[in-house]
């Protein structure tokens, strides 16, 4: 079975290429220039040229595959609408490719949709926040979900806002560590209360390939596998890499620090549930460092 996967040079991509592969599966991977299709080669993974800014080329790959993981995204915090936009003219894409074929179509979308959720460990059926900046990204889920009346087997993996290990992790860590170094300060927003989810890269790309395997279409899949993490402890944890101390701030100097978008990730509660992956799909994540640990050891840093 041969699997076109966007965001196979990334972070979890890579890491999804990897699971495929070990798997069985033969992956395409999408190249932005030749030099990432030589490293892509050099991997095992065939390569095939294109961005996400010509969804039309996505079109092309996805016809010529058994199914499509897609893991990439513009991430511009500064232009969040038009990042979804892009978002979901890939999708539309690969609808576009797939209709009819009953082969699978799994994206990646991330649980800031449901906006802060207060003291609840949110599942599936949380409903997503109104008017709230983060959730437009529920448009282009909305579409994949939609996608299952015509034939496609759809679903969507919301990640949490922190994803972790083999040395590196989504981009929120090291900002803030960035931000310690510039202020000599590890800085958390107001009380630092504010309770998150995390994963370990291994787990959540494995969850990829159940879901590949398993998903019913139509579905959406949380894949937190760590809860009840504070925004406190987590700067707390930074502390211990950097030797500065931590310090309280205001909402509106945390949007100036690091833009209004990030910030909203910084200050929000936003714990999700798993359960639904474990008992459908049969995951079962298996980290043995926990989120905090991984970040005193300095792997992000």
């Amino acid at each position: 079975m041969r699997v076109f996967l966007t965001g196979a040079t990334g972070y979890i991509g890579s890491v999804v290429a990897e699971k495929l592969q070990a798997a069985g599966y033969s992956v395409v991977g999408l190249a932005r220039s030749r030099a990432t299709a030589a490293q892509l080669e050099a991997r095992g993974i065939e390569p095939f040229l294109g961005d996400l800014q010509n969804p039309e080329r996505l079109e092309a790959a996805a016809q010529q595959v058994d199914g499509v993981i897609h893991t990439a995204f513009i991430h511009d915090f500064e232009n969040w609408s038009n990042a979804v936009q892009a978002d979901c003219q890939v999708i539309q894409a690969f609808i576009q490719a797939l209709a009819g074929s009953g082969k699978p179509l799994i994206t990646t979308s991330d649980t800031s949709v449901l906006g802060d959720t207060g003291s609840t460990i949110a599942n599936e059926a949380y409903p997503i926040a109104q008017g709230f900046l983060l959730a437009e990204r529920a448009k282009a889920e909305q579409l994949v979900l939609d996608s299952a009346q015509q034939n496609i087997r759809s679903a969507v993996l919301r990640l949490p806002l922190y994803i972790y290990g083999r040395g590196g992790g989504t981009s929120y860590i090291p900002t803030r560590m960035a931000t310690a170094q510039e202020r000599q300060a590890v800085q958390y927003i107001e009380s630092g209360e504010h309770q998150v989810s995390a994963v370990h890269v291994e787990d959540v790309a494995q969850l990829y390939v159940l879901a590949l395997e398993r998903a019913i279409a139509g579905s959406v899949f949380h894949a937190g596998a760590e809860s009840g993490i504070t925004e406190k402890a987590i700067a707390q944890a930074i502390s211990q890499v950097v030797n500065y101390p931590i310090v309280s701030i205001l909402q509106a100097e945390a949007e100036l620090v690091w833009g209004s978008a990030i910030a909203m990730f910084f200050s929000i509660n936003n714990q999700t549930s798993a359960d639904k992956a474990k008992q459908q799909l049969g995951w079962n994540p298996q980290a043995t460092l926990s989120f905090l640990q991984d970040i005193e050891l300095g792997s992000n840093f």
